[in-house]
């Protein structure tokens, strides 16, 4: 994997973008997201000692439903991790990725983005082209690395801003309900040392640079899109190094800081 496009969605480009998305998720349905919120979340609930899983269901239910989110990063994959080519704006072919910007921030002072796309018009463009969809809950396969708050965020998002489920098996079915196949990569990594004798435990970053993950080879992701290549690259290398003899399906559905 070379250099990858990540195509800005806002307000302007969204159907555009939403419809390149529809066509292009029958030879991609991996798809891999990350929701980027204020810093507060970075600090409080992506931090490494953490309590028990009830707990951190509590706390990321309370970030969840009192914040919004800037930015949403978008990866689809093949079931071998290839990425989809679009055309480039220098005319050029490109394995692609998306990152939509947000209009809606939280209430403490944060600056909106004038192009932003408002939260509500992004789950419309959601279901109207199908992207969640009854037909589709089978066929597609969701995944972020560390999902709590990126899958909190989307079923937020899907539900009309209504507040998550009070605890994380209403949280899990409720991801059922919406999305269907559902995992979760840093459960999937957490749960490897047993099973192959290697730490893969840390961060994202830290994950992906055990596993060679070639996004971040040259300097650290920053933002949202970023984040959800190096997360479906983590996803695909482990499937593909750790899961040639057994099924990653036993972890369908389990998410950190609930299960």
């Amino acid at each position: 994997m070379g250099w990858v496009l990540i195509r800005p969605v806002t307000a302007y480009n969204l159907t555009v973008e939403m419809n390149a998305i529809r066509s292009l998720i029958s030879y991609f349905p991996y798809i891999t997201i990350r929701a980027e919120y204020v810093d507060v979340v970075s600090a409080l609930g992506r931090r490494k000692n953490l309590p028990p899983p009830a707990n951190r269901y509590k706390l990321a239910k309370a970030m969840v439903d009192g914040l919004d989110v800037f930015q949403l990063g978008i990866t689809l994959c093949d079931h071998n991790g290839r990425l989809p080519v679009t055309v480039a704006p220098d005319g050029s072919d490109a394995e692609s990725a998306w990152q939509v910007a947000f209009s809606d921030f939280d209430p403490g002072g944060h600056m909106e983005s004038p192009a932003g796309v408002p939260a509500a018009a992004f789950a419309r463009a959601l279901l109207e082209h199908g992207i969640v969809s009854a037909e589709n809950r089978g066929r597609l396969t969701w995944v972020a690395f560390g999902g709590l708050y990126d899958f909190g965020f989307l079923l937020k998002l899907l539900s009309s801003g209504a507040p998550l489920p009070e605890t994380g098996e209403g949280f899990a079915r409720m991801l059922r309900r919406y999305l269907g196949n559902v995992y979760d990569a840093k459960y999937v990594a957490s749960r490897l040392p047993v099973a192959v004798g290697v730490d893969l435990s840390g961060g994202l970053v830290s994950v992906a640079r055990l596993l060679g993950a070639p996004a971040v080879a040259v300097e650290e992701p920053r933002q949202a899109g970023e984040k959800s290549l190096v997360a479906c690259e983590v996803f695909m290398r482990m499937t593909g190094l750790f899961f040639a003899y057994h099924d990653v399906a036993v972890h369908l559905g389990m998410i950190d800081g609930v299960h």
